[in-house]
């Protein structure tokens, strides 16, 4: 009898310690203030240079996202609704869920809506 209780008391030890050791770690980022202009060449151009344009560029698959092109190729594209910036092809495919959430972040995309949002301006 003392045995087993001293096995179960044991092994409740064990899984207490166990259970103790586990981690979550939520990630969290930076979501953009909206009152703060986004600049479209610095900002929302080093989003596509920094991950985009190896798929995203000329004579690859559209948008063409390089420098020279990437504006031009987004509004043009119908990729941009600034009536619905939630609604944005650009948006939705970099937002959680979205085709292009594997390659991007939600601080990223969060600041592409805010552009948008913003009238996306070409600034």
């Amino acid at each position: 009898m003392y045995k087993r209780k001293l096995i179960n008391m044991i092994i409740l030890i064990v899984g207490l310690v166990a259970l103790g050791s586990c981690e979550y770690e939520k990630i969290t980022y930076d979501v953009p203030d909206p009152s703060v202009p986004v600049s479209y060449a610095t900002e929302i151009q080093a989003i596509w240079d920094k991950g985009c344009t190896g798929c995203h560029g000329v004579g690859k698959t559209p948008p063409d996202l390089t420098a020279a092109n990437s504006y031009n190729a987004l509004i043009n594209g119908g990729f941009v609704n600034s009536d619905s910036p939630n609604q944005s092809i650009i948006y939705t495919c970099m937002a959680s869920g979205g085709s292009m959430a594997p390659y991007t972040n939600a601080s990223d995309a969060g600041k592409v809506l805010v552009w948008i949002q913003q009238g996306a301006l070409n600034n």
